[in-house]
């Protein structure tokens, strides 16, 4: 497929689809966004390099017509929430939306869909052990179930569809995400707690990656990987005590070094439960979040780095980079 050719992104304001702006007009292709509004665009070093649609995935007649020049989607846009109160609205962006999108590539006659989508659409491994690609979706299994992991199963579902009717698609599956270009501090939360130097830390565990290598993926995916395939874009496994040591490394404190159970943390995640029903705050973590403790939700992501060539990045490089970026930026 040409350099040249146009690119439709959406989602391109948040923190994997600005990077992947960055890498589309490093290899020469034409950019076109779907946004808003203007505010998160100006954030964007690139924001005088792409054409902007003004308009919203839940309102098809806002971009389909506009965006008919382009031979690639790139469908990045959704709502990422545990909150399962907020069902019907996720549910609305995360699924019907990309029902829109997709829809939006089928009468544009695209030759190249990527859905970025999560591994929150995979699955996990009831023994802790580290799936791939085939494994069976059993978020459901949870009860209470997870809105979040839920909708990106369901918006995979749009994609099949669309591919049964001549769709070119690939679905890639992020972990979770670190690295250069947060430019909203989505994880400088985290990074303020860890310095804390609490000793404290929960027996779990999960996958994280560099965002450099997610988008390095989904570039590559322009071109390499069969269509209908998706792609665990991950890094390392980690426990939640070596993530945090990793933090305490680069940041200078103390190491966790107490595990403490679910009771302490139920507590509190009722009490801002509640709190969410009188203030306007989202309750962080979710109910439903108490299911992710305990098991180890880890990925085997070898099926992207052989077929679409995903660097492995460490992630002690990874955060070294991701707090460089943020203290530069007055975040941390």
């Amino acid at each position: 497929m040409s350099s040249m050719s146009k690119v439709f992104i959406t989602g391109a304001t948040g923190f994997i689809g600005g990077n992947l702006v960055t890498g589309l007009l490093k290899r020469g292709f034409e950019v076109k966004i779907l946004a808003r509004s203007q505010k998160l665009i100006d954030l964007h070093p690139w924001k005088d390099k792409v054409e902007v649609v003004f308009g919203d995935i839940n309102k098809p007649e806002t971009f389909e017509d506009k965006v008919k020049d382009c031979e690639i989607f790139i469908h990045d846009a959704a709502v990422i929430s545990f909150w399962n109160r907020q069902w019907d609205k996720i549910h609305k962006v995360n699924v019907i939306g990309t029902r829109n999108v997709v829809n939006a590539a089928l009468k544009a006659n695209c030759k190249r869909f990527i859905q970025i989508s999560s591994v929150a659409a995979i699955g996990y491994g009831e023994n802790g052990e580290a799936v791939n690609e085939n494994i069976k979706y059993n978020w459901n299994k949870l009860n209470p179930k997870i809105v979040y992991m839920e909708t990106k199963h369901e918006a995979e579902l749009e994609v099949y569809e669309g591919i049964k009717k001549g769709l070119n698609a690939v679905m890639v599956n992020p972990a979770n995400v670190w690295g250069v270009g947060d430019i909203r501090g989505r994880r400088v939360p985290v990074l303020k707690v860890a310095k804390l130097g609490l000793p404290f830390y929960v027996d779990a565990g999960t996958n994280f990656v560099d965002v450099e290598a997610v988008c390095e993926a989904t570039l590559n995916a322009i071109e390499m990987g069969k269509a209908g395939e998706r792609f665990i874009l991950g890094g390392e496994n980690l426990e939640v005590k070596d993530f945090i040591g990793i933090l305490a490394d680069e940041l200078g404190f103390r190491k966790p070094f107490i595990k403490i159970g679910k009771t302490p943390i139920v507590a509190y995640t009722y009490l801002q439960e509640a709190l969410a029903c009188i203030l306007p705050i989202k309750p962080k973590p979710s109910f439903s979040q108490i299911n992710l403790l305990g098991p180890r939700i880890y990925y085997d992501s070898s099926k992207a780095i052989r077929e679409l060539k995903m660097p492995v990045i460490p992630f002690k490089e990874t955060i070294r980079k991701s707090i460089r970026f943020y203290k530069e930026n007055g975040l941390l």
